[in-house]
């Protein structure tokens, strides 16, 4: 499972990181004025990526920090906010009013709601959740404003990290590394990220298993 995720990573990363980075360079250097809605476009294409091309052109000082911070913060939690709505929307046709009369949607709203701020912070640090759980949030109608107020808060201590810890690996190699900077940019910083996910969903009980437990009893 691991190996897999690290895969598909370097995969992304290699396949999207030079082409983003050619982009955004382009942006500032022929309309600077539209950097900042770049990198908020950016930001919808894969947020991670984006942070991490952002810090290293900061580093590079293509891009003002005053912008790049800013931009990103936008970008992210716009994406997730509209990932919200799409979730209200999807709650609106007849087949999803039909099952929220359900006493099991109930329940799972009222534990939805019950684990709202530590899902959403959950959610930002785990790979390929961020989609479904998001639209999730908002089929189940959860409060918007506590919604937004997490999702401001979790992606400013994550994109504030990540953003830092590109622009510090930018600022230390952009003279030596040459045309392996992005090889040990993906090794040195996204790798050890997904890793980290990994382990803290590696730390969240087994459905299967809790479910198995259930059915014994």
């Amino acid at each position: 499972m691991l190996d897999e995720m690290l895969c598909r990573t370097c995969n992304l990363a290699m396949i999207s990181l030079p082409p983003l980075e050619t982009w955004l360079r382009s942006v500032a250097a022929e309309a600077p004025w539209l950097i900042g809605i770049a990198i908020i476009a950016g930001t919808f294409i894969h947020e991670d990526l984006a942070t991490v091309v952002t810090g290293m052109l900061v580093a590079d000082g293509v891009v003002n920090a005053w912008v790049a911070l800013p931009s990103l913060y936008t970008g992210i939690v716009l994406g997730d906010i509209g990932l919200y709505w799409m979730g209200r929307l999807i709650a609106k046709n007849r087949l999803s009013k039909r099952l929220s009369r359900g006493r099991r949607f109930s329940r799972l709203k009222v534990w939805l709601d019950e684990r709202l701020v530590a899902g959403v912070f959950m959610v930002r640090f785990m790979p390929g959740l961020r989609m479904s759980a998001y639209t999730t949030y908002g089929f189940f109608a959860m409060p918007l404003r506590r919604f937004v107020i997490s999702v401001v808060l979790a992606a400013s201590i994550w994109t504030t990290a990540l953003f830092l810890l590109s622009y510090k690996f930018a600022a230390l190699t952009s003279h030596w590394l040459g045309v392996l900077r992005w090889p040990v940019l993906i090794v040195a910083v996204i790798v050890p990220l997904v890793v980290a996910r990994h382990l803290i969903q590696g730390g969240m009980p087994e459905e299967d298993a809790d479910e198995g437990a259930d059915s014994d009893g």
